[in-house]
């Protein structure tokens, strides 16, 4: 008999504007984490970097509309994803081409974001300098654009106590900022400096950019040009 898919502790979704939510969710370790939640010009949902649930939590999911996509950013955020290709068979699993190899050796992959999501409204976005291969994901919000991305930006968010201490001074480094990129990730996954300031502030030039929303800590939902160039002075 197969074990059951590890299922760690997730809140509610949360309505970030009409049409986009976000799960927040946990990891073995002090660090919390988001799926956001995009409803479809079809009425189906995007997912991405998901966040396997309880079925009291996939049915509030599922009460948005029927999951369709699942995009998994990069290689580090594969875990969750066979969890929703076994509850969905017909799901389409995308990622970014740069990453496939990396992505399948976890699940096998439908098709690239690059082939499948423009069709779907969904503008892309390249963000250079980082190894670690994520895109960013433009869609439409009332009254603008947000934009998803997965690590390459982050807002601080931990757990008190010393292991959270420790996750801060590891992975932290956004002392006073909306949005900054982690020391973990300037220390691993940057590969040239200026390509990846270059590209987050060539991100922040987005027509009517009203939202940023990231994988780890709370989505910037105003002023989200000037955050995303305050993240491009953290490198």
């Amino acid at each position: 008999m197969a074990k059951p898919h590890p299922i760690l502790p997730y809140e509610d979704p949360r309505a970030l504007f009409p049409g986009l939510w976000q799960v927040r969710g946990s990891l073995p370790f002090p660090l919390k984490r988001n799926m956001t939640i995009v409803r479809l010009g079809d009425g189906t949902l995007l997912l991405d970097s998901v966040i396997a649930m309880h079925d009291d939590g996939m049915a509030k999911l599922e009460a948005l509309g029927r999951p369709s996509i699942v995009i998994v950013p990069h290689g580090g955020h594969r875990m969750d994803a066979p969890f929703y290709k076994a509850r969905y068979p017909d799901i389409r699993v995308v990622c970014p081409a740069s990453v496939r190899a990396k992505v399948e050796q976890v699940i096998t992959v439908d098709a690239t974001c690059e082939e499948t999501l423009p069709a779907l409204g969904v503008k892309i976005h390249a963000v250079p300098g980082f190894r670690h291969g994520e895109l960013g994901y433009e869609i439409d919000i009332p009254g603008g654009k947000a934009l998803l991305l997965s690590d390459a930006v982050a807002n601080s968010d931990y757990a008190p106590g010393f292991m959270g201490g420790l996750m801060a001074r590891v992975t932290g480094g956004l002392s006073g900022r909306r949005l900054g990129v982690a020391r973990i990730m300037r220390l691993t996954q940057i590969k040239d400096k200026a390509a990846a300031r270059a590209g987050l502030s060539k991100l922040a030039e987005i027509p009517n950019l009203k939202a940023v929303v990231v994988a780890h800590g709370a989505p910037v939902l105003d002023d989200a040009a000037a955050a995303l160039r305050e993240a491009a002075g953290t490198i």
